[in-house]
């Protein structure tokens, strides 16, 4: 009788800790849900436009994830500024593998590539403001930032970066955002965040807070 009552325990002891971990992953996966239900829903009429490239897949420091850490900041941009929002997608996919992704990243810069976009802003134009996202690779800009700045002309819009990085800041890259677009007005007052921060609740308060401290 005591055996069977200690089996029964076990039992009970195992249904909880399972509960609480599908609790943990679906409270994570609810917020890249609404992270992406934000960013895929647009207001023709704004005039501001949230640009991200952000990675998905087994992230620095965070795991496997369905939105990457960019997007997640993008997110709360363009949700707080009821703006449209643009996400940069390579023709050839970076691999979900984080040392893989790093070696074909290496290879990029040192060849000094322009990855090529599968996708297209139709309606440039109709934008003054531009928030452009990405992340810190190898203490620099994505390779596939310069092909977008590449890609449209940005004279007189104003241009605000942020990025997401695993210790490096914004690495410098606002100042190389000016030299890539001259004719915009591009400021180096962005917002950087490392990772975890950008996934979280004080992350999207910091985003926040640096909007109202544009103006915003």
């Amino acid at each position: 009788m005591i055996k069977m009552k200690k089996i029964i325990l076990l039992l009970i002891l195992s249904l909880i800790v399972v509960g609480l971990g599908i609790s943990e992953v679906t409270a994570v996966s609810d917020a890249e849900t609404q992270a992406n239900d934000i960013l895929n829903k647009n207001n023709t009429d704004s005039k501001i436009l949230v640009v991200y490239f952000s990675r998905t897949g087994e992230n620095y420091n965070v795991g496997n994830v369905e939105v990457g850490n960019t997007a997640m900041v993008a997110s709360y941009i363009k949700d707080y500024l009821k703006a449209d929002s643009f996400e940069i997608i390579p023709v050839n996919k970076y691999p979900d593998k984080y040392q893989e992704c790093l070696d074909q990243t290496t290879k990029e810069k040192n060849e000094n590539a322009r990855p090529e976009i599968q996708n297209k802003i139709t309606n440039f134009d109709q934008y003054d403001t531009i928030f452009v996202g990405y992340p810190i690779w190898w203490g620099n800009l994505p390779m596939i930032m310069h092909t977008f700045f590449e890609s449209y002309d940005f004279n007189g819009k104003k241009v605000i970066p942020f990025n997401t990085h695993e210790g490096s800041g914004d690495a410098g890259t606002y100042s190389t955002v000016q030299k890539d677009l001259p004719k915009a007005n591009v400021t180096t007052d962005g917002l950087a965040l490392d990772g975890k921060t950008a996934r979280s609740d004080d992350g999207k308060q910091k985003t926040i807070d640096w909007l109202k401290g544009l103006g915003y």
